[in-house]
């Protein structure tokens, strides 16, 4: 018989009754202590049940997080065949995005150049963060600096991990001429761009300095020079 991993699980009409009575259709939904994913679980059937639009956001630390609570978050979404309740037995709907954090990209050594984060890295930080979905690194294409396609944009990383490289890189009209994609708006992140906003806006592009001083930095540490 298998070990039980969680002694007492919370009930999802329990948690139902208190999203009903403490949330709006529209509201995010916080559980930092995600356990087997009842809140997730709760949140989608409480959608289905009334067309709210509610969000969750599911914290978990503990090893089972993708065998057990992504699971059943999954599960739930897509049917459980077994289930007795049809709508469950259907699957709730919805949809999730599951990540897994990593090593902190420590703001100090980002500046000073000395520990730079490895492409693929970064890029799932800036996509992300920049459009609220999830970053799949099979679509990256490094060669076009293509690293995601969201709802809105296809988004561009311009870097390299490397310093000496990176402070000669930018957002350039030969760049920006060959960026592949004629039909959907772009976002294309660099260090810096030599583009007016009048180009910028013919090659239907947004640009976004990367989130860290290099240039200013890298000069700084350059007229002090090694011995100072």
């Amino acid at each position: 018989m298998g070990k039980r991993v969680f002694d007492f699980p919370k009930s999802v009409d329990f948690i139902k009754r208190v999203l009903d009575y403490a949330t709006d259709k529209d509201s995010i939904i916080l559980d930092s202590f995600a356990g087997s994913g009842t809140t997730a679980h709760a949140v989608l059937a409480l959608n289905k049940e009334d067309g709210g639009n509610r969000r969750f956001v599911l914290v978990e630390c503990e090893d089972y997080v993708d065998s057990i609570t992504a699971e059943r978050v999954r599960r739930v979404i897509n049917g459980v065949p077994s289930a007795k309740n049809a709508d469950l037995k259907a699957g709730l709907g919805g949809t999730f995005s599951y990540f897994k954090l990593g090593e902190p990209m420590r703001q100090e050594s980002l500046l000073d150049g000395s520990h730079l984060p490895e492409y693929e890295a970064l890029a799932s930080y800036v996509f992300f963060t920049a459009t609220g979905e999830e970053f799949e690194p099979e679509q990256m294409k490094r060669d076009q600096w293509f690293i995601g396609r969201s709802r809105l944009y296809d988004v561009y990383l311009i870097y390299e991990n490397d310093i000496e490289k990176l402070k000669n890189m930018a957002l350039t009209l030969d760049v920006a001429r060959k960026l592949p994609g004629v039909q959907r708006s772009k976002l294309v992140f660099a260090p810096t761009k030599y583009l007016d906003s009048e180009f910028l806006h013919r090659l239907r592009i947004t640009f976004q300095q990367l989130p860290f001083q290099i240039y200013e930095t890298f000069d700084k540490l350059t007229a002090k020079g090694p011995d100072n």
